[in-house]
């Protein structure tokens, strides 16, 4: 295997924190009486899923290219999840009804990866799209209802920019500059910008735990059968 044990602990952490954000999501989602939360919770796991995806391509030595190529496609069934749901939680009439387009893009998206040379890869530039809208969107959920994300879940879900950032300035150190065949070659790059995601999913999901340890600090002052608002 490529990876070191540091930058294998560093990609187990960013998989456990997401896991750990949607049970925190789903959980608050219950605690508030919530359903579009914690279908939103259920949209995260096709990113879940697509993180296992990488680990099991790393553990095969990087020469899985099926495995990556599904984590691939779990990133976009993620991102158009991820929008969706969002969307659906504006305070806009109709919102709700951006659930039947997920099927169409869904197909749509999956045809065109299975035509194109590129396969799956081909599918990137439309979940960098899909992402961008759903950083807007939630930006405006936030400030529509304050109750269902903290400020520290938006900021984690916006961090993953930076992420993507340093992941594309340290490939093209690793492949341009220091003549490696992928960015898994150069470990200490690797391991570095993968720990930027893991401060973004620890922002998200700790965030996400700040809303629900509130909810219940102001359930418990309130006393049972009190609304909280």
């Amino acid at each position: 295997m490529l990876l070191s044990v540091p930058t294998w602990i560093i990609h187990l952490l960013t998989v456990s924190e997401w896991f750990a954000a949607i049970l925190l999501f789903a959980g608050y989602g219950r605690a508030i009486d919530s359903r579009p939360l914690r279908l939103f919770a259920l949209c995260m796991v096709p990113h879940l899923l697509a993180g296992l995806s990488i680990l099991l391509f790393h553990a095969g030595g990087d020469r899985w290219d099926a495995v990556l190529g599904v984590g691939r496609g779990l990133t976009f069934v993620g991102a158009l999840c991820l929008l969706a749901a969002t969307v659906s939680m504006l305070p806009v009439r109709g919102s709700g009804r951006v659930w039947w387009l997920v099927p169409l893009v869904l197909v749509s998206g999956l045809a065109f990866a299975a035509t194109s040379p590129e396969g799956v890869r081909a599918l990137l530039p439309l979940t960098n799209v899909l992402y961008l809208v759903f950083l807007v969107a939630l930006v405006f959920v936030r400030r529509s209802d304050p109750r269902l994300f903290s400020w520290l879940s938006v900021a984690g879900f916006w961090f993953l920019l930076v992420f993507v950032a340093v992941t594309i300035y340290t490939q093209h150190v690793a492949v341009n500059v220091m003549g490696l065949p992928s960015l898994s070659h150069a470990d200490l790059l690797h391991g570095g910008s993968e720990a930027f995601l893991s401060v973004s999913n620890l922002m998200i999901a700790l965030g996400a735990m700040l809303q629900l340890r509130r909810f219940q600090r102001s359930a418990s002052v309130a006393g049972p059968g009190v609304p909280i608002q």
